[in-house]
């Protein structure tokens, strides 16, 4: 399970602003620019993150930016250090309720929300115009709790343009009782209260966060962790394609072999080259480092295959590492062989073949064509 700090709204600045720019870019370079301006704190002891809420102004941004001091985050950090607990987000909970609620759909759309959130020691109010958070703020739970909505309504309603509040929604967790204040709730308001109750993990909601106040220095380190193991996994689901294509290559040879009456004296022969099926995989791993992750390669394994006519015992294939592939096989008649080269010759993915030769034998009385072909690659 993932180890996420959920900060309270209290303990950080939030700030509603406009940024005249969309591009993604541009917008986290004014973001370190407007925080600076917006917060009386050196540069070094904030740590800031913002939500992108979309554009409602031509050519505008409109943003949620969240301050939070330095060394209350490392202090955090810290103590889950101490109880063995690595960081991997710190996340605001005033964005995790708004997502949570539109997820839910307890927000009208079409109308002003006030959102009140009562927490086991803490709450907060935020304001939506429809689906838009533009007011925001935290304190600390007490007997003068009515006072507090009512100043932070207060607020709210001293810029004119902010729409009159037309819905009001109460939000707590299922671990939280509020039933000595439910009833003076009602009473304090004009309009109706809807309240609700959860009992989900607002880390654990499947919510799209973009705030996420862990230092940029932990934030690089994840990545390339990241990073890391992805590669990793790419490379092994390569590499077990590869396996599997060999696999189903040579279950192909055992069987025209047994239909030849050869089955014994090839399988010996194939089983001799495993050695160069891993010579083969070792300059696949170098060829895909400079073809998008070994495609190329597996390009021409699958056109291979595809190309192999049903009369053609394949009994080797090797690769140089540069410009050439090379096919060893076996046939009942040599027009065989020919009709495969003319195939290989039509395929896009080779410059030119070449048969470089052809031998007739007897093996337990039946007249076999041994051949050795030479593809050079057209896209190298």
């Amino acid at each position: 399970m993932n180890n996420i700090i959920v900060i309270p709204r209290h303990s950080v600045i939030v700030r509603f602003i406009d940024i005249p720019s969309m591009d993604e870019a541009e917008i986290k370079r004014m973001v370190e620019f407007q925080a600076i301006k917006e917060i009386p704190y050196p540069k070094e002891e904030m740590i800031f993150g913002c939500r992108n809420l979309g554009s409602y102004r031509d050519g505008f941004s409109s943003l949620m930016l969240v301050v939070a001091r330095r060394e209350m985050i490392e202090r955090m950090m810290r103590e889950n250090d101490l109880k063995g607990l690595k960081v991997e987000g710190i996340r605001l909970h005033s964005e995790l309720l708004y997502l949570f609620l539109l997820k839910k759909q307890v927000l009208k759309q079409d109308k002003a929300n006030l959102i009140i959130h009562i927490g086991r020691d803490e709450s907060e109010i935020m304001i939506a115009d429809k689906t838009r958070p533009v007011f925001s703020r935290g304190f600390k739970n007490s007997d003068r709790f009515f006072e507090e909505i009512d100043r932070s309504i207060h607020v709210y309603k001293r810029d004119k343009l902010n729409p009159e509040i037309e819905n009001i929604v109460i939000a707590h967790p299922s671990d939280v009782d509020i039933k000595t204040i439910r009833p003076h709730t009602k009473e304090h308001f004009s309009i109706p209260v809807d309240f609700h109750e959860y009992a989900d993990d607002l880390t654990d909601a499947g919510l799209s966060a973009e705030i996420d106040l862990l230092p940029r220095e932990f934030t690089d380190k994840n990545t390339k962790q990241q990073k890391r193991q992805g590669l990793i996994i790419t490379y092994s689901l390569i590499g077990f394609i590869i396996i599997l294509f060999f696999a189903s290559v040579f279950f192909k040879i055992h069987e025209k072999n047994k239909l030849l009456g050869m089955l014994s004296a090839r399988v010996e022969e194939i089983q001799s080259r495993t050695g160069d099926l891993d010579e083969l995989l070792k300059k696949i791993t170098i060829a895909k480092k400079h073809r998008d992750e070994g495609s190329f390669i597996i390009d021409i394994l699958k056109e291979s295959r595809n190309l192999i006519p049903a009369d053609i015992s394949l009994t080797g294939m090797s690769y140089d590492g540069k410009k050439a592939i090379t096919y060893k096989g076996i046939s009942k008649d040599t027009s065989n062989v020919f009709s495969f080269v003319k195939k290989l010759e039509k395929s896009e993915l080779f410059n030119s073949v070449e048969i470089k030769h052809t031998t007739k034998k007897r093996v337990k009385g039946k007249e076999i064509t041994d051949f050795n072909i030479q593809c050079r690659l057209g896209r190298l």
